[in-house]
């Protein structure tokens, strides 16, 4: 794409009348509600979110108010397949005739079964109604092409996409890869909660120091990992951290609750490795634990965790996270992206960072402001917004040749 067609694909949008947009997903999570109410108060859209019952035994749930919210709830059966659980939303195509969607935006493969009821709905009732993905597509990590049954189903179902809405520019770049054509590819790179996460850190009179003494925590450059401790986001990398690094200067917290808290409690306590602290779930204490830190470490899977620092000055280094840490992490600016996962990796990086506090200020200020001015929830919507217009657009016209 030339530079031409790049500022023609940033112009704005022209609006065409109020777009009706479903957004098809299987909860709504905490971080989503500020997106979708953004969405809801768009003077462009008339929006309506159609989600079904928490997932059980999993931390996939809807936050508890939504009352801001335009939502139908609807009655959900869990169907097996395979090692996975997928939703099957009862009464899903009859509400979206009730509400005559033009474009519908699915919850990718997590919602499989969602996806399959929008395309029914489509070819039942709704010809000229767009559909548009909402995935990551692929991981950092992954191969770029699989072959297994799992892709070619995911890339027989792509098909019947009119546009593709993606987590960051690595995900774009994957579907390019697969034969996805470039305009139909918008990139609304993924954040959480930034501006709830932005005003409370804007509002939080606690110095550094000040805001470890009220968790407890020693005086000392502090390194902090956010999130559940599950095995593919890594947190033993912190413990292998700790026992290299000198336990003087340095504190490693593990903020968040999962199946790896007690393991990692009884591997800290065996090592003598006095100065990780691991508190589990931290719950609203979390822009506390941001303050108090000097710097978020991502060292496996995960991606939400990153916007939410930023938005609170810190600067982030990761490894291979969910992708948006190639848009999130300018790397030398606001942090560092590694090409390995080992402790040996992160090390000198944290050295250089503990070393040198002036640079440590800057790439917390440069955090701040790239959340501030891009990655927000305003900018989601914008990109949305787009690709629900490519999307009404191309099946328009593509109904429009088939009667030709």
């Amino acid at each position: 794409m030339n530079s031409a067609q790049i500022a023609d694909r940033e112009a704005p949008v022209a609006s065409t009348g109020k777009l009706r947009l479903a957004v098809l997903q299987r909860v709504c999570p905490g971080y989503r509600v500020r997106l979708f109410s953004a969405l809801s108060a768009s003077e462009d859209i008339d929006f309506r979110l159609f989600i079904g019952a928490d997932l059980p035994n999993s931390k996939v749930k809807s936050a508890e108010c939504l009352t801001e919210l335009r939502v139908t709830r609807l009655k959900t059966r869990f169907v097996r397949l395979g090692r996975r659980l997928f939703p099957w939303h009862i009464g899903l195509v009859g509400a979206l005739r009730e509400f005559k969607p033009d474009v519908i935006l699915c919850e990718g493969e997590s919602h499989f079964l969602g996806y399959l009821e929008a395309m029914y709905y489509r070819a039942r009732y709704g010809s000229n109604t767009g559909l548009m993905h909402w995935c990551f597509i692929s991981l950092p990590g992954e191969p770029a092409e699989r072959r297994d049954a799992a892709a070619r189903i995911k890339a027989y179902f792509r098909r019947h996409f009119d546009a593709f809405v993606v987590y960051s520019s690595f995900s774009r770049d994957r579907l390019i890869g697969l034969g996805e054509p470039e305009d139909k590819v918008f990139v609304a790179t993924n954040v959480g909660d930034v501006g709830k996460f932005y005003g409370l850190s804007e509002a939080l009179k606690e110095t550094k120091a000040s805001a470890r003494r009220r968790l407890g925590l020693p005086d000392r450059f502090t390194v902090l990992y956010a999130g559940t401790l599950d095995e593919n986001k890594c947190p033993d990398v912190i413990l292998d951290l700790a026992r290299a690094s000198n336990a003087d200067k340095y504190s490693f917290v593990l903020a968040g609750s999962g199946p790896q808290l007690e393991a990692l409690r009884q591997r800290a306590a065996s090592e003598g490795l006095s100065q990780v602290h691991l508190p589990g779930r931290v719950g609203d204490d979390l822009v506390l634990f941001y303050r108090a830190a000097d710097v978020l470490l991502v060292p496996g899977r995960g991606g939400i965790v990153i916007s939410e620092a930023m938005a609170c000055g810190l600067p982030v280094i990761v490894h291979q996270a969910d992708g948006t840490e190639y848009d999130l992490v300018e790397d030398g600016l606001n942090g560092y992206r590694v090409s390995s996962g080992d402790a040996w990796a992160f090390l000198p990086l944290l050295e250089s960072l503990r070393s040198d506090p002036d640079l440590l200020l800057s790439m917390g200020a440069h955090s701040k402001e790239l959340v501030r001015q891009r990655f927000n929830e305003s900018n989601m919507v914008d990109k949305i917004l787009r690709a629900a217009r490519f999307a009404k657009t191309a099946r328009t016209i593509r109904q429009q040749k088939r009667r030709q």
